[in-house]
């Protein structure tokens, strides 16, 4: 136990400290670039968007402070900490948290693309006007 709350330097984690700091800084990178790809594809999606703000945030936070921690040797048990926290609030969204919330949206979008909408009735449709416009009749 003693080892893991040593100073995180290249002396006392010398085949985990250049991991740790490209690890950070490669899946913070990672994660903006799939964030911003995401929000120009599911832009129509509310609950796929609101899951990826879920996901996004704690992965970013998490692993983009993990280069500055190396670097200023906080022990290695407290960036264990802020990763696995992040990890496990990123994994709860994507399991527990968004799943049902999905599932009910897509069966709301299968409902609305095979189920034809109501017939209106001839009083509510709007007559051409002589002019060629649609003009709604009292």
């Amino acid at each position: 136990m003693g080892i893991l709350t040593d100073p995180f330097t290249p002396e006392t984690f010398p085949d985990l400290f250049t991991w740790m700091w490209v690890a950070g800084l490669v899946i913070a990178v990672g994660s903006i670039i799939v964030y911003t790809v995401a929000q120009r594809r599911y832009r129509r999606y509310p609950e796929i968007l609101a899951l990826h703000e879920w996901v996004f945030w704690p992965i970013v936070i998490g692993w983009g402070v993990i280069p500055l921690l190396v670097v200023i040797g906080v022990p290695f048990v407290l960036q264990l900490a802020i990763v696995l926290a992040a990890m496990f609030i990123a994994a709860y969204a994507a399991f527990v948290r968004f799943p049902p919330k999905i599932a009910a949206a897509n069966d709301e979008i299968r409902r609305r693309r095979f189920v034809p909408p109501p017939r209106r009735t001839e009083a509510q449709r709007s007559k051409p006007t002589p002019a060629g416009r649609r003009r709604r009749h009292r």
